[in-house]
Order: structure tokens, then C-alpha cells, then sequence
């Protein structure tokens, strides 16, 4: 509950009100600050209780003014008088109409936004190759970057209290274009990176854009927020977020985030990074070929996906970039990718037949396949699940680039799981009959996110008639 306490403090100069309170958590007490600081042409940047949790969020700064900030809009484009046409230059916009068509701006065609991560700038790598390729893949476009560097350096709960002018700033600039140049909110497409995905949602909140794309949004002092603090599914008609996994390949912490200064970051270096910086090489790559697709399969769960359980397409799979879908089967989408470029993978559904020499299995497959090139690719499943006897055993297999031709041959690897493990839901512990082998009669395998020739399936049979796989050895299959 919350227990306001007499108005303690009050400044005033035309631009900032203060209020302190004091929230409860039982036995904890925070101490809080209210406060709504303006900012002349813009508007205001608030907070009150919402914006305040005694873990995710104690802490809100004022930000700085809008001067040390110093948000720029930089036109983006390809010099086409050059003589290496991708050669990218930039050009300053100010809100004035004559210099913004003299910069370089098409009136009337379409917007892309691109906003920056904490401790970058807007003329980072990223910028240039985001823009290369959507001017290749779009006749005629605007693209804008938006340079906030100044406000976005340590400490990371200044950066993000300054990212809430850089919003206002946002928001003003598109009402200009929107009245000086005809842009209308369908136009635009907002891509932020890190806390730039934020300040995407912001302006969202305030002029409901067309798309925007967060590319793994930033977690502290965001993740379990409510949806005004964070970017939020409601922010524009349709907002798609990459999330790349930190966890699994990053040594960057939250608490090294949230305790980086200016003096502990390295000339050039970009905060956090690993996995992070990830999410906008995928993004880029999707733009970028033709043959793969980085194609999201809907999952109740990251667990359930890693187990293989999930592998019906249609309506049940996205894919990120330029594509735009109704919010009709909104929800998360997982897939997985390569461990260095190209990071896109051909995914194959792989139904699995299994005879019922036992009631239940508990493992995991791997897979080599061959193809009628001679050409081989492996897969392992990411975690050991439940088998079942018949034929409704499926799963997905990803391939590397290039696709497979037409597959003939497979070997196909069997791991048993602990015979004490979750399996079905129940606790499943052998005591007879417990020879690690599994039965398999029959694969199928089919193409899921193929846009070439390639796109297949296929019956295999195994070799001899052998269906035994023995747990840790491999058993060959053939076309049926």
C-alpha cells in the first residue's frame, strides 16, 4: 500500500515540481520522488508511483536538459552520384521545411527510424548497414537516425531517465514531418536497439506508428514494469520484439549494467555486448537473403521449444523485418540460429515413428543427414523429452546454410535420458525392462522454412530393416 506523507519539498521554476513519498513493502519502506520536469516545446516527462518497484525500478533521476542531451536527427542515405553507390553520408535536420527537402528527404514515401542502445551513437555500424539494406529492399525511403550519445553515456539509470526527453524530442520531430511534409503515422516504422526500443515505445505511446521493431529491448529496470515504462504490445499497430539469448553465450551481468561509469567504459565500446548485439546482425541478415527465413515457431514456452515440442507452422509461424502481420495469434515465437554468420537455419520438421516394444521413451535424437550431392549436415535436439509409441513423435531439425538437396540418406543417434526424470508430466523411474535402445520404424521429414527449389519431403526407412537403435550409436536410414 502507499502512505502519502505531507508535501515535503516543492521547486518550481517554470519547468520541474517535486513531491516526495514514502511506498511500503511490509517491513521495507522506499523512500520516493515524485516529480514532473518540462521542457519547453515538448512537454513533460512525469513519474509517480508507477514508475517505481522496490526491486525492478527504486531509483528514477531526473533527466538532464535537453541541451546537454543534444538529440540530433541525421538523414541517412546512399551518395548515387558516387562511384561506389553503397557509400553512405549523413546530413543534420533541423525542423524547418525548405532544409529538410534541400538535406535530402522524399516527401511522401515511407520512414524508418532507427534509435540507438545505451552508450552507442546514431552513427554506429549498425546505422550504416540497417540502412544500406533497406534502401536496397525498398524503392524509395527516408531513413533517420536518431543521435542522442550525449544522454546516453553511464550511468545507465541517467541514460534511461534522459531516453524519456529523447522520446518527447521523437514525438515532436514526427509532428513536424506529419504537418510540414504530409507523413502520416501509417509511414513509419520505429526500430531501437537495447533502451532505443524503449524510447521507440514511448513515441508509440503518444502517436500510435504504424510498426515498431525492438531489437532485444533492454532488461533492467524495465523487464516486469508496467506497459507505460517499457515498450509495450500497444504502442503501435504491430510490434515485434527480438529477444537473442543472453544467458546462454554473454558474461555480461545486469548488476555490471547498472554499476558502469564513464571511467570503467572503454573508447568505442558499446555496453553490453555478446548476445546483445546480436539481435540487430539478425535483424540486418533477414533483410539481407532470400533463401533462409528466420522463422519463429509459436511455443507456450522456451523450455517446450528447446524439448522440440512445438513445430506447426502456418499461422503458428512469424518471421521479423519488413513483414508486418495481424495481432490475431499475437504471442511468443522461438527459433534458433548459428553460432556465427550466416546465423540463419533451415528448419525441418522431423516426425519420428516409434515402435511399442516400451510404453514410454525419455531422450533425445541426432540427426546427420546426407543429401544426393553428397552433401551432410548435422542437429542435435536442444534437451532430452518424452516419446511416445506411433507416429506422433515430432520435432524440429535445423540445418545449416546451404539448404540440403534432396535428402536420401540419415543417421540417426539416440540419447537416453535419466531413467529418474520429468517425463509427460510424471516421474518416470525403470526398475525392469530397461534396455537403452529405442524403436524407430519410419521418419518423415519436411521443409519448413525453405524459398527455393529445395522445399521437400521425404520418407526414410531403416537400412536392413534394423529399427533398434541402441542409446549413444546411430542407426542408417534410406528413401523408403
Amino acid at each position: 500500500m502507499k502512505e502519502k506523507d505531507p508535501m515535503k519539498d516543492s521547486e518550481s521554476d517554470g519547468l520541474t515540481t517535486t513531491m516526495t513519498n514514502t511506498l511500503n513493502f511490509g517491513a521495507i519502506s522506499i523512500y520516493l520522488e515524485f516529480f514532473s520536469k518540462c521542457f519547453d516545446g515538448l512537454g513533460c516527462v512525469k513519474v509517480d508511483e508507477s514508475w517505481y518497484d522496490k526491486k525492478i525500478r527504486p531509483v528514477n533521476l531526473k533527466p538532464f536538459e535537453r541541451e546537454i542531451i543534444n538529440t540530433e536527427f541525421i538523414l541517412v542515405m546512399r551518395n548515387s552520384t558516387h562511384k561506389n553507390k553503397n557509400e553512405i553520408y549523413y546530413q543534420v535536420l533541423t525542423t524547418d521545411g525548405m532544409a529538410l527537402q534541400n538535406a535530402g528527404y522524399i516527401q511522401g514515401k515511407f520512414l524508418f527510424i532507427l534509435l540507438h542502445d545505451f552508450t552507442s551513437n546514431g552513427y554506429t555500424g549498425w546505422i550504416k548497414h540497417i540502412t544500406k539494406v533497406l534502401k536496397s529492399r525498398t524503392v524509395e525511403c527516408n531513413v533517420i537516425s536518431v543521435d542522442w550519445h550525449a544522454g546516453s553515456e553511464p550511468p545507465y539509470d541517467q541514460a534511461i531517465a534522459n531516453a524519456r526527453v529523447v522520446a518527447l524530442e521523437v514525438t515532436h520531430f514526427l509532428k513536424f514531418l506529419r504537418e510540414s511534409h504530409n507523413v502520416t503515422l501509417e509511414q513509419v516504422h520505429l526500430i531501437g536497439h537495447g533502451v532505443g526500443a524503449h524510447i521507440a515505445g514511448y513515441v508509440g505511446h503518444e502517436l500510435k506508428v504504424k510498426k515498431i521493431s525492438g531489437l532485444d529491448p533492454s532488461g533492467p529496470r524495465f523487464d516486469g514494469m508496467p506497459a507505460q515504462v517499457k515498450l509495450d504490445a500497444t504502442d503501435a499497430d504491430y510490434v515485434e520484439v527480438l529477444h537473442t539469448d543472453v544467458g546462454a553465450r554473454c558474461s555480461t551481468k545486469q548488476s555490471d549494467v547498472l554499476s558502469l561509469t564513464r571511467s570503467g567504459l572503454n573508447k568505442g565500446e558499446i555496453i553490453p555486448g555478446c548476445s546483445h548485439k546480436r539481435a540487430f546482425k539478425y535483424y540486418i541478415e533477414s533483410l539481407e537473403i532470400e533463401d533462409c527465413t528466420f522463422l519463429g515457431i509459436k511455443c507456450g514456452s522456451y523450455l517446450e521449444f528447446k524439448q522440440g515440442k512445438c513445430t506447426d507452422c502456418g499461422e503458428n509461424c512469424r518471421t521479423f523485418g519488413l513483414v508486418t502481420y495481424s495481432k490475431r495469434n499475437n504471442g511468443s515465437y522461438f527459433l534458433q540460429t548459428n553460432s556465427k554468420k550466416p546465423y540463419c537455419l533451415f528448419q525441418y520438421r522431423v516426425n519420428v515413428h516409434i515402435g511399442a516394444k516400451k510404453p514410454d521413451y525419455f531422450g533425445s535424437f541426432e540427426f546427420f543427414l546426407m543429401d544426393q550431392n553428397y552433401r551432410s549436415t548435422k542437429s542435435s535436439m536442444l534437451e532430452h523429452r518424452g516419446f511416445k509409441p506411433g507416429k506422433e513423435n515430432s520435432f524440429v531439425f535445423y540445418a545449416t546454410v546451404p539448404e540440403m538437396g534432396k535428402i536420401v540418406n540419415a543417421k540417426v543417434g539416440w540419447i537416453e535420458g535419466s531413467r529418474v526424470g520429468w517425463s509427460e508430466g510424471k516421474i518416470s523411474l525403470c526398475l525392469i525392462n530397461c534396455k537403452r535402445v529405442i524403436d524407430v520404424e519410419r521418419l518423415t521429414i519436411q521443409s519448413i522454412n525453405s524459398n527455393t527449389i529445395y522445399a521437400q519431403e521425404v520418407a526414410l526407412c531403416p537400412d536392413e530393416g534394423i529399427t533398434e537403435i541402441q542409446s549413444g550409436d546411430f542407426q542408417e536410414f534410406s528413401v523408403c
